[in-house]
């Protein structure tokens, strides 16, 4: 739920790793998340997941493949490395490694795996063909390529709210800035074609927030990440918005919450290409 992987120091992760997005990455599950390949990844099966963040998605897919398949993790982030790790530790699951590594130049061999996921990955990067070239490069023939990505132009809001709308917009400028794309949803199917995977099935499904609790889970986190994360910190490096613009909007978010009739859901676009 994860972050980036990146080739050199000018990759900038658009959340960043603030308590408060790692807490929201952590409560993402394989039964949700990789829902539309699940079907696909079988024992003894060995899969590489980039971007893997503090791991619960790996953890679980690594389960999904027992008993023979093993899972290979890799992230940026050695503190979420070192999350993901003992998050398998307390679970017990042992065929699963967790590595600091770039999905730019794994080093891994080629033809060494037999598929490789990535959920909200690819939208933060600057070169998102480079990363699924390098990921058809350790595949082996046949083998899959599953990737999840938001698009957040696809969204919908209820009530209006002027503040939740600069915000879309302060999201949207960042992750540009930052070489990365927020539509990334809808690019996905042309970046597959360029890095040349074939045989290609494009899903979508989406991410829905009306009840009580699901309101509350997703307005109070953006309310506390755009005050502290990485990218209310770019925001204002940027000059998209000033400190006192993202307070505006952590409170709208606050009020939302509270809101008659509040609603939010966007659509994620979900992938998989085969190495001819």
């Amino acid at each position: 739920m994860t972050g980036p992987i990146s080739g050199s120091s000018s990759e900038k992760y658009t959340h960043g790793h603030h308590s408060s997005v790692v807490a929201a990455h952590a409560v993402r599950r394989a039964t949700e998340a990789a829902a539309f390949v699940l079907p696909r990844l079988k024992s003894p099966m060995r899969l590489l997941d980039f971007g893997c963040g503090p791991g619960t998605i790996s953890n679980d897919l690594a389960e999904h493949l027992l008993p023979d398949g093993s899972l290979v993790g890799i992230d940026s982030s050695e503190v979420v490395i070192e999350q993901a790790r003992e998050a398998a530790v307390e679970k017990g699951i042992t065929n699963v490694k967790f590595e600091v590594n770039s999905i730019y130049e794994t080093g891994y061999e080629a033809e060494s795996f037999d598929a490789a996921y990535a959920h909200q990955v690819l939208q933060h990067l600057s070169e998102p063909v480079r990363a699924l070239t390098e990921t058809r490069r350790v595949l082996k023939p046949g083998g899959i390529c599953a990737v999840r990505e938001v698009d957040w132009g696809a969204s919908a809001l209820w009530p209006p709210d002027d503040r939740l709308i600069a915000f879309l917009d302060v999201y949207r400028r960042v992750a540009e800035l930052n070489g990365g794309d927020a539509y990334a949803g809808r690019r996905l199917k042309q970046w597959f074609i360029e890095a040349r995977f074939s045989d290609l099935t494009v899903t979508t499904s989406t991410w829905t927030f009306s009840d009580e609790n699901g309101l509350k889970w997703w307005g109070e986190q953006w309310a506390e990440r755009i005050l502290h994360s990485d990218l209310a910190k770019r925001a204002v490096e940027y000059g998209i918005a000033t400190e006192n613009d993202l307070a505006d909007i952590s409170y709208g978010w606050l009020d939302w919450v509270q809101a008659e009739g509040a609603f939010f859901a966007f659509m994620q676009v979900e992938i998989v290409g085969v190495k001819a």
